[in-house]
């Protein structure tokens, strides 16, 4: 488990999920890749197998309240330059924390 994934109990996993880790069998089998989509037909099967939790991918959508912080940061990176505009080194500076604050890893 990472911090891109969680653990859930089977009757609060919903199809459409997806499985963060294998899931292996009493003697190491996987039974079920990482990167998995579950259904419904998974679920019950699962569930018939004495599964009882999942180790699931977490939803990585930002909430408003993360993206209203990631704007404000974005703003605040002219303001933090100010004092030299002109210098090179400075602007190619500015330009990767705007990348790197916008969420673009080129």
């Amino acid at each position: 488990m990472n911090k891109h994934s969680h653990y859930l109990s089977l009757n609060k996993v919903t199809a459409g999920m997806i499985l963060a880790d294998d899931l292996l069998d009493k003697v190491g089998h996987i039974l079920l890749p990482a990167g998995t989509t579950l259904s419904e037909n998974m679920l019950h099967s699962l569930a018939t197998h004495g599964i009882s939790q999942l180790c699931i991918e977490k939803d990585n959508t930002p909430s408003p309240d993360e993206l209203e912080e990631r704007q404000h940061k974005i703003e605040r990176i002219p303001l933090l330059f100010r004092k030299y505009p002109a210098e090179r080194p400075l602007n190619l500076l500015q330009k990767y924390i705007q990348h790197y604050r916008e969420g673009d890893s080129t």
